[in-house]
């Protein structure tokens, strides 16, 4: 290939001397894309809408009261926000799981069918993207003919890789595969702006902008956009050449990410130094320590993504910690790797742009999650969006190998006009055997580890198996074994969590989970105890000794634990109800009705806090008209409710004229 002009750019990957034809784009094209990412995702996933809530599933979803709208109001929503701001941003993410609690309730059909179309949509935008991507002004002249290939491959890859299966199967990382899909959707809308005038241009700005809302308050990640449009802007629209146009823009993509960090941080900034400074305390690392052990860790994941094999995956990991630059060496053998990839990045960035921002693209949408805030050391699903990088230059490689090799085998090419669909598949046999045995491996995968999530027992045996020394897989093969019945193999499990660290407080409360079942009350009251003994702030542990005091008899140590569990959470699920019933049993019946009716308030739909209520009114304080407006209500409201003859023959009796109270 002859020397390039001055200042001409050079190419990512070579293709050959003669730069190919563009191919030209068509619905057609389009529509066997979006078809394939579809079919795909469904190969994968297809055993996933039955899995059941796993891991922080129950207190993000089934222990969480904000999200359990059973009728939207203003005031219900509302309170999810208010109550939900209090803890974290992430309001639009748990804002659509109360969408599926308000449609299906508890039924994981509902949740996971939502996980796999934001998967798909997810597909279909990074598809979208590339191949906008490619076509740009300076790209097009060597990735027009290919962008079809290329931005499909990358696409299927992403849909069906074993890694991609925590952010999809795992409900509430939902969380992590919907903040992707709103930044690649970003990236579309920017580049479609910035190709458009008038109207559309606002229109697509607009869009943009309130995607890139709605991907913050769904995860803070995605934060970090606005520098990288400003990067993309740099790469792609402006060819590392800034005049005065590209100055400008360049100036008010930057005073913009300024603005928004500005004005982030003054919402945000003391929350997260809090976090930053409070995680910690409760962490067995440093902050040094994270960081430095991140460097190997952001290295382990591409590892992860090279070879995805099902026994190489791991719902909790247990990565050892880097103490110092040496202690492990492989830690300062990661920095030097990781600097020398940045570095070389950005000294290949004019004559190989692509290969250079797939590198930044990897590394810097990782840079949140693998630095200093105090979070656990690996997840599979950090890498949702970060794995775009390395997929595209995989999908990159292959397809300009084969077009190198065509050349070099002196197979000719006809203008595009001239090939019919039929030669089309023929000439391109090889990336269709290549990518679709890649595409088999990765979606047969995919379904294997999708598998393991239809039993908690198995996902948990597997994590023991893989995390051996580390306590909380242990604390959680005993809750899947408690939640199945086996209550002597979680016993077993539950107490060897327990060895491995004294002071898990979830272990504890596991255990009394335990011996409650297997008749040990006193037991069981004394691990919930100890659990708090631990943890002070492990209100669930509350709750829990307020039925089991509820059980012996003991109604004021039940109220008492309930009352301090209501103090952290008073909009839980039934707490209300339960002080109620508790208040009852002591025959305290204006307290009782209290809590009736605080909990009929936060769910007017529970029909035996209306029986209850009923029933109060009129035994204990004769109100007729109460009395019969509750009990009507709870007949309407359970068709199965306990005693239905006898709660129908109470308002028979209560509407007859002729009766009166004996």
């Amino acid at each position: 290939m002859g020397k390039a002009k001055r200042g001409q750019k050079q190419d990512d990957i070579k293709v050959g001397s003669k730069p190919p034809e563009k191919e030209p784009s068509s619905f057609l094209n389009h529509l066997i894309a979006v078809l394939l990412i579809v079919g795909v995702a469904w190969a994968a996933y297809s055993n996933t809408f039955h899995v059941p809530f796993q891991f922080d599933d129950p207190s993000n979803i089934t222990q969480n009261p904000n999200i359990q709208i059973r009728a939207f109001t203003w005031d219900r929503l509302g309170q999810l926000i208010r109550n939900t701001y209090k803890e974290t941003i992430r309001i639009f993410s748990y804002f659509t799981l109360a969408l599926n609690f308000y449609v299906g309730g508890f039924d994981v059909f509902g949740y996971h069918l939502v996980n796999f179309f934001i998967h798909i949509a997810s597909g279909i935008f990074l598809y979208w993207f590339l191949f906008l991507t490619l076509n740009l002004p300076s790209l097009k002249r060597r990735y027009g003919a290919i962008s079809v290939k290329v931005s499909l491959f990358t696409a299927l890859i992403f849909i069906s890789h074993p890694i991609q299966t925590q952010s999809v199967t795992y409900i509430v990382q939902r969380m992590a595969s919907m903040a992707g899909m709103f930044y690649l959707l970003c990236f579309v809308l920017y580049i479609k702006a910035r190709g458009s005038s008038g109207k559309s241009r606002v229109i697509y700005f607009v869009g943009l902008v309130i995607s890139y809302l709605l991907g913050v308050f769904t995860k803070e990640n995605v934060a970090i956009l606005p520098l990288f449009i400003a990067l993309y802007e740099f790469y792609f629209f402006q060819n590392f050449d800034l005049g005065f146009k590209g100055r400008k823009i360049l100036l008010g993509l930057i005073a913009t990410l300024l603005v928004i960090g500005g004005f982030g941080f003054l919402l945000w900034g003391g929350r997260y130094i809090d976090v930053i400074i409070e995680g910690y305390k409760d962490r067995p690392f440093t902050m040094s320590e994270r960081v430095l052990t991140q460097f190997r860790v952001v290295l382990y994941y591409l590892t992860l993504l090279a070879y995805p094999h099902p026994s190489r995956l791991n719902l909790d990991y247990d990565f050892p910690v880097s103490k110092s630059l040496l202690d492990p060496f492989s830690t300062l053998i990661s920095i030097l790797f990781t600097a020398g990839l940045l570095g070389y990045s950005i000294w290949i960035a004019k004559r190989r742009p692509i290969l250079s921002f797939s590198i930044l693209w990897y590394f810097g949408n990782l840079v949140i999650e693998s630095s200093i805030f105090p979070l656990e050391m690996v997840f599979e699903h950090r890498l949702y969006l970060p794995a775009v990088g390395p997929f595209l230059l995989f999908s990159l490689l292959v397809v300009n190998g084969i077009e190198r090799w065509r050349e070099r085998m002196g197979v000719e090419e006809k203008p595009a006009s001239q090939i019919t669909l039929f030669k089309k598949i023929r000439s391109s046999l090889a990336e269709i055997v290549i990518f679709g045995l890649v595409i088999l491996l990765l979606t047969a995968g995919a379904f294997y580890r999708n598998r393991l999530w239809n039993s908690p027992v198995d996902l948990w045996a597997d994590c023991v198996k893989k995390s051996p020394n580390k306590s909380r897989p242990y604390v959680n093969l005993g809750l899947a074994y408690f939640e199945s019945g086996q209550y002597g193999k979680a016993l077993e499990t539950t107490q060897k969590a327990i060895d491995i660290d004294p002071k898990s407080a979830n272990a504890y409360y596991n255990l009394g989970m335990v011996l409650q079942k297997m008749g040990d009350l006193n037991k069981a009251i004394g691990a919930i105890r100890k659990s708090l003994d631990i943890d002070p702030t492990f209100n669930m542990a509350h709750y829990t000794l307020g039925m089991f005091y509820f059980e012996k008899g003991q109604y004021e140590e039940s109220a008492e634990a309930f009352h301090k569990f209501v103090k952290a959470f008073p909009y839980f699920p039934e707490v209300h109800h339960l002080l109620g019933v508790v208040y009852a049993a002591q025959k305290k019946f204006d307290q009782s009705v209290a809590e009736f009716e605080w909990e009929l308030r936060v769910n007017p739909y529970h029909a035996l806090a209306h029986l209850n209520l009923g029933q109060i009114y009129w035994f204990e304080f004769r109100n007729r008209e109460k009395a019969l407006y509750h009990l009507k209500a709870a007949l309407s409201l359970a068709p199965f409710l306990p005693n239905r003859a006898e709660v129908r023959r109470l308002v028979h009796l209560l509407e007859g004229l002729s009766w009166s109270p004996p």
